[in-house]
């Protein structure tokens, strides 16, 4: 066994839940500060298959279909930064 197969294996279920909840978290940090491409679809920014609320910060199109920058929040919202 590898040491971190041995660690999931000591830790049991609740380790998995924590190791996957500490790589997503780990990830949502490395997305947060990062503009992102999106478009508007019914009302909001979609970046890839996921949909977010979205702000604007500044003086833009928000029209259905537009491509804007957005960066997203600790909150979840899309911060539009540009279209």
């Amino acid at each position: 066994h590898k040491d971190d197969e041995v660690v999931l294996i000591m830790n049991g279920v609740q380790g998995l839940a924590d190791a996957l909840r500490k790589s997503l978290k780990d990830t949502r940090e490395r997305q947060e500060g990062k503009a992102q491409r999106g478009v508007i679809q019914g009302g909001r920014v979609r970046i890839g298959a996921r949909s977010y609320p979205f702000k604007a910060v500044v003086d833009c199109s928000t029209e259905e279909g537009t491509l804007v920058w957005v960066q997203l929040s600790k909150g979840g919202t899309a911060i539009i930064l540009g279209a």
